[in-house]
């Protein structure tokens, strides 16, 4: 049994963090929204969760101030694409890079003032309960997108958005819930992401590039919560785990760095060139710039 419980420690902080984010991306993508922002948003919860922890003393606080901020990121974004209209592509790789700068912005300052670090604590009881806590908000995710009104207009904004207007679907509306509700957990896994699993100090730029990683995670689900879980384990065990890769391998540091990337990728290219393309296909309006009439010309 203590093999189980080093493996659990090893893996729930990677595996919570991993899993909300690619839950939260899914989510958001649901209603419609190309969801691009996603690595500067999870880059900029790291970095909030850091210096607010740091801040008041407690990790939780951490985590709500990073859940806060980055919940209005995506009902920024949400609004952002349906009401104006705007490229989805346009306004996501631009937040990105906003949030990237953010980031350096927020942290950066008090990381120079001191190298004091806030974080959960480190035990088994924590792990196994970040561990169900992390599942069970994926599955009340299923939940509202499978059985509940919210969840199926969430659906049918990302479907057809014209279609669900003519139904009485508020697509504003729905998105912008879609978007605060994804970008919650994106941010809540940010704030794990760090506080929980990382085991260097802070450093300029943290978490940058786990938030594509988490892309990946949910790409190769079919952004379906309940089948996010083992694509997030499976990530999550890597990530804890490259090191001890990289002894058994005999790989460079620069190589066992890019194990999880290069997994990302094999995910992607085997979830677009299997059936799982079909069977889990995307929202078919996802990334569609929505004009609430019909065009005629």
């Amino acid at each position: 049994m203590v093999w189980v419980t080093n493996i659990i420690m090893a893996v729930a902080p990677a595996f919570a963090a991993y899993y909300l984010t690619a839950v939260g991306h899914g989510v958001f993508e649901k209603s419609g929204v190309l969801n691009l922002a996603i690595d500067g948003v999870f880059t900029l919860g790291v970095a909030i969760a850091y210096t607010v922890a740091l801040l008041a003393g407690t990790a939780y606080a951490g985590s709500v101030v990073a859940l806060i901020i980055a919940a209005a990121f995506g009902a920024f974004i949400a609004y952002m694409v349906t009401k104006l209209p705007i490229s989805h592509g346009a306004i996501g790789l631009s937040l990105m890079f906003v949030g990237y700068g953010l980031s350096a912005l927020v942290a950066m300052p008090i990381r120079s003032t001191t190298g004091k670090v806030v974080s959960y604590p480190l035990s088994w009881v924590f792990d196994i309960g970040l561990l169900i806590f992390a599942i069970v908000l994926g599955v009340i995710m299923h939940y509202i997108l499978v059985n509940t009104k919210l969840g199926a207009a969430i659906r049918a904004a990302g479907e057809n958005p014209h279609a669900a207007s003519a139904l009485g679907v508020d697509v504003l509306k729905t998105r912008i819930i879609a978007g605060l509700l994804g970008y919650a957990l994106i941010g809540l896994g940010a704030s794990f992401f760090f506080l929980a699993y990382s085991p260097a100090p802070y450093s300029e730029g943290m978490g940058m590039g786990n938030g594509w990683i988490s892309f990946a995670i949910s790409l190769a689900a079919g952004r379906h919560p309940l089948l996010t879980i083992a694509s997030a384990a499976v990530f999550a065990g890597l990530l804890s785990n490259k090191f001890v890769l990289q002894g058994i391998l005999g790989l460079s540091i620069h190589i066992t760095n890019m194990i999880p990337y290069a997994a990302a990728l094999a995910a992607m290219v085997i979830f677009m060139v299997t059936p799982l393309k079909r069977k889990l296909a995307p929202p078919r309006s996802l990334g569609k710039i929505y004009f609430k009439e019909e065009r005629t010309v």
